[in-house]
């Protein structure tokens, strides 16, 4: 007995498979905060395998922790600024100025964080011997990587 095809059951069928794949998928994935927070705290591990000086291991290690700061910071001006735009764009009383007077706020606020993070990652950089950094480079792009993963899901 031939099977008989309807119109749009081949669609139907894509669209169940492609939803069991899509519920299956993100049951165990993990956060891309999480995969930040652990990218840091490997970070901080090789930190003290890497540095052998008690005081510059100490050093390295506040650095690491106002980097974390600054761009926990950076991530809230950006959270901020994407909720307030959308909160703007949702209210058609908003005019024209009003905008460009926010933007132009959080934009400072924006520069103003990025410069603090460039500047502490500067002196992240510096407190480091060039064999200590070799050696930290790899854990610490990954850590950046993860960073920038969260924040582009905002």
């Amino acid at each position: 007995m031939p099977i008989i095809v309807k119109q749009n059951q081949p669609v139907w069928l894509l669209i169940g498979i492609a939803l069991v794949f899509a519920g299956y998928g993100g049951k165990d994935a993990v956060a891309p905060v999480d995969v930040e927070k652990q990218a840091w705290e490997d970070l901080r591990g090789e930190i003290r395998e890497t540095v052998t000086d008690s005081a510059r291991q100490a050093e390295v290690m506040q650095l690491v922790d106002v980097l974390v700061g600054d761009v926990k910071a950076f991530r809230e001006v950006l959270s901020k600024r994407h909720e307030r735009i959308r909160a703007m764009n949702a209210d058609y009383n908003t005019t024209r100025a009003e905008f460009e007077t926010f933007l132009k706020q959080i934009n400072a606020e924006i520069q103003a964080s990025q410069q603090r993070v460039s500047k502490t990652h500067r002196a992240f950089l510096a407190a480091t011997t060039p064999e200590e950094w070799s050696q930290i480079s790899k854990v610490r792009t990954k850590a950046m990587a993860a960073t920038i993963n969260t924040i582009q899901a905002i």
